[in-house]
């Protein structure tokens, strides 16, 4: 296949057309499309028009599509979870969910993390409900030596209910909670593919640095994050009907904005693939 490839933000994302995603790519087009991922860090796939099944099986030629219950998942396909305007804490107190509020990295809360994910635009908002991304190598190259030295090889430990979340959060079932234990991760990862090495944060998601008292934790993960969040490493990406977007959680945060018109609808097919321990 042929597609052709259009830089989106200064540091970070571009956007490729002209593929039908119906029509699994071949190797040669595949292994350029991870190329163009790892060169990003922010993929977008225009035009697409995909059923549950071969969104699915597109998103699978990148990783090992995995299931997560955190999200509903649609009839069709457990492995797509529904992300949608009308999301609401069903076991918890019924009231309006906007998954992703705040800044995350997606999966933090399990001791093998997701690599990608991939969200599908079924229904946009004709104006806001942009996501916003953060490059977390750009981040981490622009510290200090000494703060790099500092942080190197310390551990955060991360939770799926942080005491330190800053957004709501769907409520689980005990025994679904009991499979979710703590994890610990590094605070600076090198990526498995690119070898290079970023801020792995997550404030929704991040209890403690190990070692360090809770004062003196909160204030070094709070200066990380306000420094990780500066406008200089974002990219916003403004939806299209059809948008298939891409990102590296290895090396990125996100955030999704619920800013768009009362009564308008967003919808949006996720899928996850399989990550190993960030070490």
């Amino acid at each position: 296949m042929n597609f052709q490839t259009e830089r989106l933000g200064p540091h970070m994302a571009a956007a490729v057309s002209g593929i039908d995603l119906n029509r699994l790519p071949d190797a040669p087009t595949q292994a350029a499309l991870t190329r163009v991922l790892h060169d990003n860090l922010v993929l977008c796939i225009r035009g697409q028009a995909l059923a549950p099944v071969p969104f699915r099986d597109a998103m699978a030629q990148f990783g090992v599509p995995v299931l997560r219950k955190q999200l509903a998942q649609t009839p069709e396909c457990a492995e797509v979870n529904i992300i949608s305007s009308e999301d609401r804490d069903v076991l918890g107190d019924g009231k309006r969910l906007v998954n992703g509020a705040n800044w995350h990295t997606d999966d933090s809360f399990m001791r093998e993390p997701c690599s990608l994910t991939m969200l599908y635009g079924v229904v946009v908002p004709s104006v806001g409900g942009d996501t916003q991304f953060t490059n977390m190598y750009a981040a981490y190259a622009d510290l200090s030596s000494e703060m790099k030295a500092r942080i190197d090889g310390m551990q955060v430990i991360h939770k799926y209910s942080s005491s330190r979340k800053l957004s709501r959060i769907s409520t689980r079932p005990a025994a679904e909670m009991a499979a979710m234990p703590e994890a610990t991760h590094p605070l600076v990862r090198t990526h498995p593919e690119t070898g290079r090495k970023s801020l792995y944060l997550n404030p929704n998601r991040m209890e403690q640095v190990v070692g360090l008292d809770r004062a003196e934790s909160d204030r070094l993960l709070d200066m990380l994050i306000a420094h990780a969040t500066q406008p200089r490493y974002e990219y916003r990406h403004s939806w299209r009907q059809g948008d298939i977007v891409i990102w590296d959680n290895r090396c990125t945060m996100h955030k999704a904005n619920a800013d768009y018109p009362d009564g308008e609808r967003r919808l949006m097919h996720r899928v996850i693939v399989a990550g190993t321990a960030p070490y």
